[in-house]
């Protein structure tokens, strides 16, 4: 018969493969439904392949759910031997299904990670729960079933099973949910009871040997710290420790014998342990290695890493343990990887002692990756890699100890090598000692001289240090050195046991003086058992203190005269008010001022007015008394304080000094000229409260004579002096008044320039005032405080303003060429309602550009009425103007207010620019108003450049601008166009 057209014996053979197919797979899904058989004999069997996962994102699902659900749910096969999920804080499931036989040898469930902090075993017989135990280490230790460092189950036997469920076929299902928030593993192993104590038996051995390991190399290292005090292993000590503990932690011995009441510590404890290593190990890398002398870009590194270490630790008290634990584990990699980079470029750089530190890094480095990329799961968890890091850590410690006890062996040949060296050494010394150009000697306590070098010898002006010790031994202390010095020395010396560079007066064998830097200090010498010497150094420092002396002459004199100069008179004046307050003591003081001097000086040159000078001293000295002071004060001014002398009496000299000088006469060049002095007379007594308060005084009575005719004595008045100022000042206020009436004021302007090529630009200029008075100009200084104080100054400043934009609106082609002009501004006018009308009604009138101008204000003037201040800057600054702070550094408060005023200009205050290169302190200052300026985004202008090595220097500090007389003079604003000043 045929089917289809085909012999039916084909048919039939089809068949039967088909059938044997079929056959094959159910039996291949029967054993896979069976799942795993716990066979009696196994002693140990891994689930592996026989697990089934499930993640609960929503964290939902509860046992009875998944019973219910049955196959309804995503259930995935694991690929790997031990299910690892890396970090992980939402629930997973896992499925397993068990033969089990009846046996009498019970089988366990141990789960080998003890850090998860929720474990729920469930056993499920035809999907009835049978079993289940809650476990994890949120729970105290002892609340387990079994006491075990990490979680172990016994599972039902058959029987058990059969009596809770009669259709129990030897088919078990175990369900677990782990959640936890750090790395998520789940090794589960099946185990005979028998054959897990002699695995367990097994470990212990290996552990402790690992940690007793551990134990004894910490112990022998911190021993041999206290022999030969290196710090290095007292690091390494530490290191060790607290990678065994972190071991210990992470086995879950820690949780069983340390601290089983504490499940918090529990879940902190491996990542603070593994912290505390990275720290130590960096430590103790810095200091084997010696980074901070052979590499610092190591040692910053590492003291990173140390400080990232410290930090994360302080943070895990407050971070998520979840988040720490990944920050450790990003944390520990670069830091071993850095102390294996590290050495082996120390290695290279030729430190030898490195090469068992890169190893034993390596071997570290390997375990450690193995370790963290399993956890992380990157890799398989096998025994392999769960072992990985002992081995390496083992590895590491011994290297470590033959690190370090290669760097002693290492230090004990350098040792040896100095040693040599220091023979080498002192056969030099003998050379250095008998050519050495200092003095060089040693002496008992009681002064008697054992041994001088020959420049010690020369010095004191003896032909060999033989002579030298035999007459200093005959002669004694007092024939060397002078008695007072050598006491003080002593003393010193007998205190602190040494002195550095003590000045000391000595006497050459000729008699004369010399002067002697003596250092020295007690020492106790070989040669001289337990006597106690003196070592020391002399250097001749004669030369020196000569210099010093006269210099000091010079800083209190006048170089021209000789007489004393006027820091020195008023301190000489500081002392005379002192004695007449505490002893009442009868001083008067003498101020003369030449009437012709400045026509001498002008007419005939510099050097007739200094010869005029020393003339009028050589008088001046004939008729002082021994215990007066006379002084010259400055240019044409000389004083004299008259000791123990009352008011009558000094007139009477006063009188002399005028009649002395007006007999004078002064011959140069073929011409002849008549003299006359101004003395001005006061009294010093209680009332006068200080030596400023005494000048003023003294000048008020000179002035009184000068406009009382010159040439007369004017004893000081007070009602007098007071009177001759308002005068004075309400003259010049006339004058102010006329000059604004009849156009006398005169516009001068000074260069402004950059000091850097990069900031070359049109012509910066400062408008400067003069006035016109009998043909002369008179400065600012003269009239400017008789304006303050009528209140003139307004009036003046809105001259200034109206006449410079008049000038601008004259002359477009000039301006054309300028960057900007600065006016000063008064603070009377800041605080005048009217002024900013005026203002812009003046910028309205003549068509200036906001931008040409730039209005300067004076510190102290912003500090007094600071909001004012901001409201006419913000007002004007809004169309266009500049600002430039004036005289900035002068007041108290600069720095606090500065970075409230919106300036576009810092003039840094003369008085520091002036002597910038010769103070220290001066050039300090401008460096740090130029830097805070910059800092604020302002530029800043030095006024008072007098040179061009002043202009270099604030060209080196990084000033933008420079203004002064090495520049450049203040002349007339019509002479712009003849002088281009563009940098």
């Amino acid at each position: 018969m045929q089917i289809s057209g085909k012999p039916v014996a084909l048919t039939l053979k089809q068949a039967v493969w088909l059938f044997f197919v079929l056959c094959l797979l159910c039996l291949t899904c029967t054993a896979k439904a069976a799942g795993l058989e716990l066979t009696p004999g196994l002693g140990r069997v891994s689930p592996a392949q026989h697990i089934d996962y499930l993640e609960d994102a929503r964290n939902r699902l509860g046992v009875t759910d998944l019973l219910h659900q049955g196959g309804a749910l995503p259930w995935q096969a694991l690929q790997d031997d031990v299910p690892g999920f890396g970090f992980s804080d939402t629930p997973h499931w896992l499925r397993i299904p068990v033969r089990v036989f009846d046996t009498e040898i019970p089988w366990y469930l141990e789960v080998a990670y003890p850090h998860l902090d929720y474990l729920d075993i469930y056993f499920v017989v035809n999907n009835q729960l049978i079993e289940q135990h809650h476990m994890g280490d949120t729970l105290p230790f002892y609340d387990r079933l079994r006491v075990y460092r990490s979680f172990l189950v016994l599972i039902p036997s058959a029987e058990k099973l059969t009596a809770l469920n009669g259709d129990f076929d030897g088919t078990l299902e175990v369900y677990f949910r782990v959640q936890t928030q750090g790395i998520l593993k789940v090794p589960v192993t099946f185990w005979e009871q028998n054959a897990f104590w002699k695995k367990e038996q097994v470990t212990m051995m290996v552990k402790g040997g690992y940690f007793g390991l551990l134990l004894i190399m910490a112990l022998y290292n911190f021993v041999l710290f206290f022999v030969v005090r290196l710090r290095s292993y007292l690091f390494y000590v530490v290191y060790v420790l607290f990678i065994g503990l972190y071991g210990f932690s992470m086995e879950g011995f820690g949780y069983q014998y340390l601290w089983p009441d504490y499940p918090g510590w529990q879940e902190v404890s491996a990542m603070m342990f593994l912290l505390f290593s990275t720290m130590f190990r960096c430590v103790f890398t810095m200091g084997f290695l010696e980074l901070k002398q052979r590499w610092q870009p190591g040692y910053n590194f590492l003291m990173a890493l140390v400080s990232s270490s410290l930090l994360l630790l302080i943070l895990s008290v407050w971070l998520p343990y979840n988040l720490t634990v990944r920050l450790v584990t990003v944390l520990v990699i670069p830091s071993t990887l850095s102390c294996l980079v590290i050495g082996i470029v120390l290695y290279f750089k030729g430190f030898s002692s490195a090469r068992y530190f890169v190893i034993g890094w390596l071997m570290y480095y390997l375990g450690a990756l193995a370790a963290i990329f399993s956890n992380i799961g990157l890799i398989a968890i096998n025994d392999l890699t769960e072992n990985l890091l002992y081995f390496g850590v083992v590895a590491e410690i011994i290297l470590f100890s033959l690190a370090l006890a290669d760097r002693i062996n290492q230090e004990r040949r350098q040792k040896v090598a100095a040693q040599n060296q220091s023979i080498s050494n002192l056969e030099r010394y003998k050379s250095l000692y008998d050519n050495a150009i200092e003095g060089v000697f040693q002496c008992s306590v009681d002064g008697k001289l054992k041994g001088a070098n020959p420049a010690m010898s020369t010095m004191l002006g003896y032909s060999d240090a033989e002579e030298l010790i035999q007459v200093f031994n005959i002669k004694g202390l007092d024939s060397f050195f002078d008695a007072m010095h050598f006491n003080e020395f002593n003393q010193a010396l007998a205190h602190n046991g040494r002195v550095q560079n003590y000045e000391m007066k000595g006497f050459r064998s000729d008699g004369q003086v010399c002067w002697l830097s003596v250092s020295a200090q007690v020492e106790t010498g070989l040669e001289a058992g337990d006597e106690r010497v003196i070592n020391g150094f002399v250097f001749d420092i004669t030369q020196r203190k000569r210099s010093e002396e006269q210099l000091l002459f010079l800083s209190r004199h006048d170089p021209l005269t000789g007489l004393v100069n006027r820091r020195e008179f008023e301190g000489r004046l500081e002392q005379a008010l002192d004695d007449v307050r505490k002893k009442h003591e009868v001083h008067t003081f003498l101020l003369l001022d030449l009437d012709q001097f400045r026509l001498i000086n002008d007419s005939c040159g510099h050097v007739a007015g200094d010869e005029l000078l020393r003339q009028v001293t050589s008088q001046l000295r004939a008729l002082t008394r021994g215990g007066d002071v006379l002084a010259r004060l400055g240019g044409d001014e000389f004083a004299i304080l008259l000791s123990n002398c009352g008011i009558e009496n000094a007139r009477a000299v006063a009188d002399k000094v005028r009649i002395k000088i007006q007999d004078m006469r002064f011959a140069w060049d073929n011409r002849a000229f008549d003299l006359a002095g101004s003395v001005g007379l006061v009294s010093l007594n209680d009332e006068i409260g200080s030596v400023k308060e005494l000048i003023n005084k003294a000048d008020a009575a000179c002035h009184s004579a000068k406009e009382s005719g010159r040439n007369r004595v004017h004893v000081f008045d007070p009602a007098d002096t007071v009177l001759a100022s308002q005068q004075t000042q309400m003259q010049w206020a006339a004058r102010i008044t006329e000059a604004l009436e009849h156009d006398l004021f005169e516009l001068h302007v000074q260069p402004i320039i950059p000091t850097r090529s990069e900031l070359i630009h049109k012509s910066s200029f400062e408008v400067l005032l003069r006035l016109r008075y009998r043909n002369e100009l008179v400065f600012p200084g003269s009239f400017l405080p008789a304006a303050e104080r009528y209140n003139l100054m307004p009036k003046v400043d809105r001259w200034v303003v109206r006449n410079v934009f008049s000038w601008l609106h004259k002359n477009p082609e000039k301006a054309a060429t300028l960057a900007d002009v600065a006016i000063n501004l008064s603070g009377l006018t800041l605080g005048d309602e009217g002024f900013a009308d005026f203002l812009h009604h003046q910028f309205n009138e003549f068509r200036i550009a906001p931008e040409k101008i730039c209005f300067e204000i004076t510190e102290t003037i912003a500090v007094t009425n600071l909001s004012t201040t901001i409201q006419f800057i913000d007002k004007f600054r809004g169309i266009g103007c500049s600002f430039s702070l004036d005289d900035f550094g002068s007041g108290f408060s600069s720095y606090g207010y500065l970075k409230n005023l919106p300036v576009d200009y810092l003039k840094i205050d003369g008085t520091f620019v002036r002597d910038l290169e010769h103070n220290e302190i001066d050039r300090a200052m401008v460096e740090s108003i130029n830097r805070i300026g910059h800092v604020m985004g302002k530029k800043t202008i030095a006024e008072f450049v007098e040179n061009d090595r002043i202009l270099a220097l604030l060209r080196e500090l990084g000033v933008d601008y420079a203004q002064g007389y090495g520049i450049s003079k203040p002349f007339p604003i019509d002479q712009i166009s003849a002088q281009r000043y563009a940098g």
